[in-house]
């Protein structure tokens, strides 16, 4: 198995905002580097193929670190304070969210800015992204979750009150304080939520229809799930990781069995639940090794904890001796060594970028009803593009021609719309049962 490496940072707890950022190699904890001027708190940090960015909690500017040099290499000048980022899996997009409930979608590869819009009440607390990408998922002090499909969210020719959340949930009752998406796509895969209200929510990630419901007794800060989403690794106010198995052996002792379904509630026992024990404050942060062997945790007593699953024995104690460990992440390679500058982060949203990026798509010409498309159909262009790609024999349209023609071409330019809408539907992975109105 090759290396894989933990990224923590801490932040001090005088009255300056400062700490730092550093990387080691998780079965030994051999430091690699340290960054410093880190200032970022829980949900506040992002690692891509080139850089590691760090929001700035007390400054509208995000720092953005080379693997090969302590200082940052760049500093991005925001016009709002963020909350919290983070990147897609496909490292094309990145996601924020601010203090004032906006959301903040950017396109790493140029840095213009796709939507910024008004989607909670209250601060936006987490972001995260479906593992195809289809879906965004966001979730705030307002106690709501909401779903955005991506491709809308990027789509310039929409007006921003045009781009509505898939779903909602709002069962929480408190700040929701962590969102963990599981593996497959869209229409297989699970959402995990916690809140300050002492709950644990599993939901479909579709549609946001609840699944299960875990009732801690105490407020919850940070969550992992174990890769094959058999337990819940929930980390509680006062310095205790639950662990929660999802699955059982029944009665009969015959196999095994999922925990809950069907929107049931179940009460987390603090006294036979096994858990982790060692830290003495807060736990802030959660993450697993890529086989779900190893668990890591952050807290606010200033230490990062390396245990083992099986036995719940502590592994390593890291002691970074700057303040609360806010974030700790578990990477499976690092950033190149090749810096790639990032491209300046715009708020404003660009008019032109629209026209610089358009998508063609050329209709074929037939007279049959059944037309079909594939995404190779799909042809991306730049700005010089002036027309639709044609690869019929019809002339450009005038006024001439008779009714019969004008009807024939109506048919067939609906039996494409309506394969294009197929062909739509299936790239991210949601078919609605049909319902062409929310194109």
């Amino acid at each position: 198995m090759s290396d894989e490496y933990l990224l923590y940072g801490t932040v001090s707890s005088g009255s300056k905002v400062d700490g730092l950022l550093a990387v080691c190699k998780l079965e030994t904890s051999t430091p690699i580097r340290t960054f410093k001027q880190n200032g970022s708190f829980c949900n506040r940090t992002a690692v891509l193929d080139s850089c590691i960015l760090s929001v700035q909690s007390d400054r509208p500017i995000i720092h953005s670190y080379s693997i090969t040099k302590e200082a940052p290499m760049q500093k991005l000048v925001l016009q709002e304070k963020l909350t919290c980022i983070v990147a897609s899996h496909s490292m094309k997009f990145l996601a924020a969210g601010t203090h004032t409930g906006k959301l903040i979608l950017w396109e790493l590869g140029s840095g213009a800015c796709l939507i910024y819009k008004d989607i909670h009440y209250g601060s936006i607390s987490c972001l995260v992204f479906s593992q195809d990408d289809s879906v965004l998922f966001s979730a705030g002090t307002d106690a709501r979750i909401y779903s955005w499909r991506t491709v809308e969210l990027c789509n310039a020719q929409l007006n921003y009150n045009d781009v509505q959340p898939l779903a909602c949930a709002n069962q929480h009752s408190l700040e929701v304080t962590g969102l963990y998406c599981g593996y497959g796509g869209i229409l297989d895969s699970r959402l995990y939520s916690i809140s300050l209200d002492g709950s644990c929510r599993v939901w479909n990630a579709s549609d946001l229809r609840l699944h299960t419901t875990f009732v801690f007794k105490e407020a919850l800060l940070s969550i992992v799930v174990d890769p094959a989403e058999r337990a819940i690794y929930a980390g509680c106010d006062y310095g205790v990781i639950y662990h929660v198995d999802l699955y059982r052996q029944p009665r009969d002792g015959v196999g095994l069995e999922y925990v809950g379904g069907l929107q049931r509630i179940v009460e987390v026992s603090t006294e036979s639940t096994p858990k982790f024990a060692q830290h003495s404050e807060k736990v802030l942060s959660l993450d697993l090794s890529f086989d779900g062997t190893l668990l890591v945790s952050g807290s606010q007593d200033g230490t990062v904890i390396v245990w083992d699953i099986s036995t719940h024995q502590v592994l390593r104690n890291i002691k970074p001796g700057r303040g609360p460990v806010y974030v700790v992440k578990v990477l499976q390679t690092l950033p190149s060594e090749h810096y790639t500058r990032q491209e300046s982060l715009r708020f404003s949203y660009d008019a032109s970028y629209a026209s610089n990026n358009d998508v063609w798509l050329s209709i074929p010409e037939s007279d049959e009803s059944n037309v079909t498309f594939s995404i190779s159909d799909v042809t991306h262009v730049g700005s010089e593009a002036i027309a639709i790609v044609d690869t019929g024999e019809d002339k450009p349209a005038n006024n001439q021609g008779s009714y019969e023609d004008l009807q024939a071409k109506v048919e067939r330019l609906s039996a494409a719309y309506n394969a294009l809408w197929d062909t739509y539907t299936t790239s991210i992975g949601l078919r609605e049962n049909g319902d062409h109105e929310e194109l």
